[in-house]
């Protein structure tokens, strides 16, 4: 996404001067002493703040209001607050989207042909990710996809450039199809190189970004970058873009610190998490966490299609953050006189809006089949055996 550049704008405020007078005395008579007189208090002045451009963009809950205008309301912008009224502190992860699209990164390469136990690194992970697909929401809103890397070539020299340059996208993002996951893993063997950088970047095509729509990568790796990428670099430039990128990490077998600090720095350059599975019973530990993670959120979304008062909650702060952005313009096109710093705060502007219309869409269409979803959840957790 083009961002614009930072604009420094100064106001200068004009300096008053206060002068008191004394009363002439005639020289017989002893000067009469006045009383000090106060220097008038100068009135605050309500002007917006010289906020740059760039901070307008910063939305880390996606709830449409840039986040230091949060904090100016004593918002926490880390936490959509209007889903937590609505739903309960369970809630704090939860954003309304109009889709969450899953995307799981594979690592195909041949370090993942080593042993964890009895199994292959690779025959582990595609065991854990084939019953993590099994058991998710089935749902018009929750949407899969698989990448893979390292599965062309060898780990050659000679192959190391065809291998550091194929990375695959094995199904597309759509609706969680079992069959198509499980078709796509088998094939796979541990062959060749890890272009950790090259397959997050590569994300951005499969991952579009548009405003309400939730992007959750995971990443399962037995190592570090091979290819002279820089996957911290792209994580952090994923989790910048106007879109919510979040990216887990698993480090599966890691024998080298260093190369679990470097997976680690991943995960957190783009607001994720990062565990250190050493063994098999923690590998498939991790995707449960991740399971129970993704219902806990699929709950309270459920919980939020359904809550009128929370339409009423989101449509007062997107007036109120429209109202903020409109005096802000009004004061930068007076002042800064930058026609492209006032084109990029209406567009700011129109965001709001539009996620704003874009909530209202999700909880008038969805909330129709509501009574469905909630009894197909209740059928899929029977038959998954998960907990509330």
């Amino acid at each position: 996404m083009h961002r614009p550049s930072r604009y420094a704008l100064a106001l200068a405020l004009p300096l008053v001067a206060f002068v008191s007078c004394k009363k002439e005395q005639p020289e017989t008579e002893k000067p009469v002493t006045e009383a000090p007189q106060e220097t008038p208090k100068e009135e605050p002045r309500e002007e917006p703040k010289e906020e740059l451009v760039d901070a307008w963009f910063n939305d880390l809950d996606e709830d449409g209001v840039p986040d230091f205008v949060e904090l100016e309301q004593n918002k926490d912008p880390n936490m959509d607050e209007c889903i937590v009224d609505a739903c309960g502190p369970g809630a704090k992860s939860t954003r309304l989207a109009s889709r969450i699209n899953t995307l799981v990164i594979l690592d195909a390469s041949g370090s993942m042909a080593g042993k964890v136990g009895k199994t292959s690194k690779l025959d582990a992970a595609k065991s854990a990710i084939r019953r993590y697909v099994e058991v998710m929401p089935k749902s018009d809103v929750m949407n899969l996809g698989m990448l893979v890397y390292g599965h062309i070539g060898d780990n050659t020299e000679k192959s190391k450039a065809e291998s550091c340059n194929a990375v695959q996208m094995v199904t597309p993002i759509g609706a969680v199809d079992v069959k198509a996951v499980d078709a796509a893993l088998k094939p796979l063997k541990p062959k060749g190189w890890s272009p950790i950088g090259k397959a997050l970047e590569s994300t951005i095509q499969f991952l579009p970004e548009e405003v309400g729509v939730m992007n959750h990568v995971i990443l399962v790796a037995d190592g570090i970058e091979r290819c002279d990428g820089d996957p911290v670099t792209v994580a952090r430039q994923l989790r910048q873009t106007n879109h919510l990128t979040r990216v887990d990490v698993i480090g599966f077998g890691i024998e080298a610190k260093e190369d679990g600090d470097a997976l680690k720095a991943i995960a957190e350059a783009a607001g994720g998490t990062y565990v250190d599975a050493k063994d098999v019973a923690a590998f498939d530990q991790a995707f449960n966490q991740l399971t129970m993670g993704i219902w806990s959120s699929y709950d309270s979304w459920l919980c939020a299609v359904g809550s009128a008062p929370l339409l009423e909650c989101y449509s007062r702060r997107a007036a109120e953050a429209v109202a903020r952005t409109e005096k802000q313009i009004e004061w930068m096109s007076k002042n800064a006189k930058d026609e492209e710093a006032v084109a990029s705060l209406q567009k700011v502007k129109q965001r709001i809006e539009m996620m704003n219309e874009g909530r209202q869409r999700v909880v008038t269409t969805y909330k129709v089949n509501l009574d469905k979803l909630k009894a197909d959840r209740e059928l899929q957790r029977k038959k998954a055996k998960l907990d509330k």
